[in-house]
């Protein structure tokens, strides 16, 4: 679908947003790619590798930027959000503006742009959140899915939700080498601690496929996770000066990204789940046993991880 699109990306100056550039440029898709995003610098940054792309400062809170920059595209999506779990928890109201209120805005302004199809990028902090940033990222999910519901509108609107894009812009990798070429000790709260990991291309590629599924069902990938002990042994190694720290507010232990309550509704594939909306009344053909947790999942061997660092 997005080789042939003008595809308009919220926060788009970031991981996923060049991901979807790299891989435009290397597919030689047709369509136009938008960026729209508050940060200029990363702008500036973007366009030294991707001069064709399109780029324009706004705030998804602002409805008549929105509109005017977003008019003219086939495909939306939605990655602009506050995502840092200290910040959310410290700002909970911004929080809650940008990832709550600008998601309503971006689902508004593209019925009105007349878009055809809307993705928004969830996360596995949205299955019971102990955070404000996950409970930002739910209600972004059920937004999506009020205005999936509609029907005398043409836009369509798709969910993805996955774990964590390593080496995206204050992952914990970052922060670790960032701290290792300072000489400093490398901070980590508990090695047992455990995280689903992804690629930024892996990312992209998750858009791609989401976009092909019915609206408001939410496409969750199988994806492999990892204790945050053995990532820094695989990234970092074993002999390295570490400080230990305490959780950070609202972050956990293991994340989820099928819940128990979301069981009977949760269409099990062989390498993804789908799962409907609470309001739906679909028929569910094989449905999973036990949640999908990162405690749980197949763990990421370090030849795995080696390949999604790479890639």
């Amino acid at each position: 679908m997005l080789e042939n699109s003008d595809i308009f990306v919220t926060g788009g100056a970031g991981t996923l947003g060049l991901a979807i550039a790299k891989r435009r440029q290397e597919e030689g898709w047709k369509g136009k790619l938008t960026v729209y995003s508050t940060d200029s610098t990363k702008h500036e940054k973007m366009r030294r590798l991707y001069p064709d792309v399109i780029f324009i400062p706004g705030d998804v809170r602002i409805h008549e930027t929105l509109y005017n920059a977003m008019c003219g595209h086939d495909v939306v999506i939605h990655a602009a959000a506050v995502k840092r779990i200290p910040e959310a928890e410290w700002a909970s109201v911004d929080c809650m503006d940008v990832n709550v209120t600008g998601s309503q805005n971006v689902c508004f302004t593209a019925i009105r742009a007349g878009v055809k199809h809307v993705l928004g990028i969830s996360t596995d902090k949205a299955c019971h959140p102990a955070n404000a940033y996950g409970a930002s990222k739910m209600m972004m999910e059920k937004i999506f899915q009020e205005y999936a519901r509609l029907d005398h509108i043409e836009t369509e609107f798709h969910l993805v939700r996955y774990g964590n894009v390593i080496e995206s812009t204050g992952s914990v990798v970052e922060a670790w080498r960032n701290a290792g070429g300072r000489g400093e000790a490398l901070r980590i709260t508990d090695e047992s601690m455990t995280r689903f990991w992804l690629s930024p291309s892996q990312a992209a590629g998750y858009v791609i496929d989401a976009l092909e599924f019915t609206p408001g069902w939410i496409y969750i990938p199988k994806m492999p996770a990892l204790s945050i002990g053995r990532l820094l042994e695989y990234t970092v190694g074993v002999d390295i000066e570490t400080q230990r720290i305490p959780l950070r507010p609202g972050e956990k232990m293991h994340e989820t990204l099928v819940t128990l309550e979301e069981l009977a509704r949760t269409e099990d594939m062989e390498d993804y789940f789908l799962t409907f909306p609470s309001t739906a009344d679909e028929e569910v053909g094989h449905h999973p046993k036990e949640p999908y947790t990162s405690e749980t999942a197949r763990e990421l061997t370090e030849s795995e991880l080696v390949e999604l660092l790479n890639g």
